[in-house]
């Protein structure tokens, strides 16, 4: 087969990417219809990592192209818009080269940021408050050239800095909000010479103030027309990518049709607006069809698990900061849709609102009801991560080796049908969980489905799981067994043994040509006076049973006795 076409993963510049020949996912037929709807100032908010800067830099080299050859072969010119389409100045203000921990930090650098791009146009730098500077250079580019174009990119970065950064008082959060306020005030001062100026970020944060002056700005993050402005449709990949899916497909051995749906299960679903049909995240989906297409690459995800792209480039980290920040609960996570798409209050953010706009919950239809969900695997398991790390009380994402190697442990042992290491390894993992986390029953529930689904060599877990006579608490499939436990807590291995076989918790797998071991296992409570949970060797007991099976074989061991009945 000839070589494929590379994958745009790392490359951010439009020109690059398409002297480069690197496959583009064509978006200018949404600018184009942003243009001729005569928006002149465009706000759009989307997660990390979905677009928004390639976007920026396309809509740069539109107004300021050198080159019209970029363009050829693409919507815009195709329809003969790329004509109407006015060469200007444009000036790029990326809010993410703007840092510091005090105040004065940040003035300095928004200075800086404005006298780097007046040095580009060869204006002398300016002195003045960076608001004062930035009237300056609109001033000289108005007398230079009449019209001009403001793009700024990635504009709340040092908002999202301040909400766990432990150095910004109040009153200095504050004081950079109101810098941030005078700052963009100067794009109304200057609407007369402004062709299109478009900001975007992660956060809606706009009706806060922020942008007040602003009145005329076009909020297009729930507008269903430009819902797929940035990230990837089924349709889109399907027409720019169908020979990358069927390599993938091939190296993975299935049909192409498969490889489709994995990726979906795991990468699609975004949606911000009720009628959507879902969206990939760019960063997940390249990166995972370009290991795929790779045939070692291909197989080493058939033995460890599709990868999560959008997880190791550390875009988890900042919810979970926050929310060791703010000390919240994340077990009482509210995903109701109420307040989720309104703008954040800078002072005092939802979580709901903060999880949606930020990427780890979605607008999802169930039964005609609009509720929040997580997208797809790749960040329900991110934010179950985080969820765990965060009841150890480790940084969300955070390298812990010891707990990583237990999981390991764990899952080594699943697959080697050794359950009493694999329960042994989870009692040990519980040591640094709060006793507050452990209340009830339900607390190890969650424990156990977190731990697993952060297994990647486990192809599947599910919680409360329907029989036509209960409910099993907690399904793990391997590649060759299914897992069904059974949990209590101070109550007995008998009640729950009892409970997997009368209500037939392992006949829903009869069928599927896999093993089937049913797991009880009792939490013991340990009391020294305050009730806390003591995890030990001889905390837990356990038994397995499938229902209507034949023992195999029973063995007495120190602090507990395991039975084992496996559906051959």
């Amino acid at each position: 087969m000839s070589r494929l076409p590379p994958l745009a993963i790392d490359t951010y510049n439009f020109a690059t990417l398409r002297q480069e020949g690197q496959i583009y996912i064509d978006k200018t037929t949404y600018i184009q219809n942003m243009l001729e709807a005569k928006m002149r100032y465009v706000f759009l908010a989307r997660p990390r990592r979905f677009g928004k800067s390639l976007l920026v830099s396309t809509l740069e080299h539109l107004f300021g192209r050198e080159d019209d050859d970029l363009f050829q072969g693409l919507d815009i010119a195709a329809s003969g818009y790329l004509a109407d389409v006015p060469r200007v100045p444009v000036l790029v203000l990326n809010m993410a080269r703007v840092a510091g921990d005090s105040p004065q930090d940040v003035r300095d650098s928004l200075s800086g940021l404005v006298n780097k791009e007046a040095y580009r146009f060869g204006f002398a730098p300016s002195q003045d408050r960076p608001w004062d500077a930035l009237d300056s250079l609109f001033f000289h580019l108005q007398q230079q050239s009449g019209k001009f174009v403001v793009l700024v990119d990635e504009y709340d970065v040092l908002l999202t800095d301040m909400f766990v950064n432990p150095l910004f008082s109040l009153s200095d959060k504050h004081l950079i909000q109101s810098y941030l306020r005078n700052f963009y005030r100067v794009l109304k001062n200057w609407d007369h010479a402004i062709q299109f100026a478009f900001i975007t970020g992660i956060l809606d944060i706009g009706e806060s103030g922020l942008f007040s002056a602003l009145n005329n700005l076009r909020y297009l993050s729930d507008d269903v027309r430009f819902d797929a402005l940035c990230g990837f449709t089924e349709t889109e990949v399907d027409t720019f990518l169908r020979p990358h899916i069927e390599e993938a497909a091939r190296n993975f051995g299935c049909s192409p049709a498969a490889m489709r749906e994995h990726l979906r299960t795991h990468y699609n679903g975004y949606r911000f607006t009720a009628r959507s049909k879902g969206l990939y995240n760019p960063i997940s989906y390249l990166t995972a069809l370009d290991r795929l297409v790779t045939p070692q690459n291909a197989q080493d995800i058939i033995l460890t698990g599709f990868p999560r792209p959008w997880v190791r480039t550390g875009q988890t980290h900042f919810l979970f900061r926050y929310i060791q920040a703010r000390g919240e609960a994340l077990t009482d996570v509210d995903f109701s849709v109420a307040g989720a798409k309104d703008a954040l209050d800078l002072d005092k953010p939802t979580l709901n609102a903060l999880m949606f706009q930020s990427g780890f919950v979605t607008l999802k239809c169930v039964d005609g009801e609009t509720i929040l969900d997580f997208p797809n695997w790749e960040v329900e398991t991110a934010f179950q991560e985080g969820l765990f790390f965060n009841c150890l009380g480790k940084q969300a994402g955070g390298q812990d080796s010891r707990a990583r190697k237990l999981m390991r442990r764990m899952a080594q042992a699943l697959e080697n049908g050794e359950c009493a290491l694999a329960l042994e390894a989870f009692d040990r993992l519980l040591d640094g969980v709060s006793y507050m986390e452990l209340a009830a029953e339900s607390n190890f529930q969650i424990a156990l489905h977190i731990v697993c689904s952060m297994v990647r060599s486990i192809l599947r877990v599910d919680s409360e799981v329907l029989t036509r006579r209960g409910r099993a608490d907690i399904v793990v499939e391997t590649r060759d067994t299914f897992y069904v436990f059974e949990l209590k807590l101070g109550k007995s291995v008998a009640i729950a043994m009892e409970q997997i076989e009368t209500r037939g918790y392992l006949e829903r797998y009869a069928d599927e040509g896999k093993r089937i071991v049913g797991i009880g296992v009792n939490f013991v409570k340990r009391s020294n006076g305050d009730n806390k949970w003591e995890p030990s060797e001889a905390n837990y007991e356990w038994d397995s049973c499938p229902g209507k099976a034949t023992r195999l074989r029973k063995q007495e061991r120190p602090a507990r006795e395991i039975d084992e009945l496996i559906v051959g």
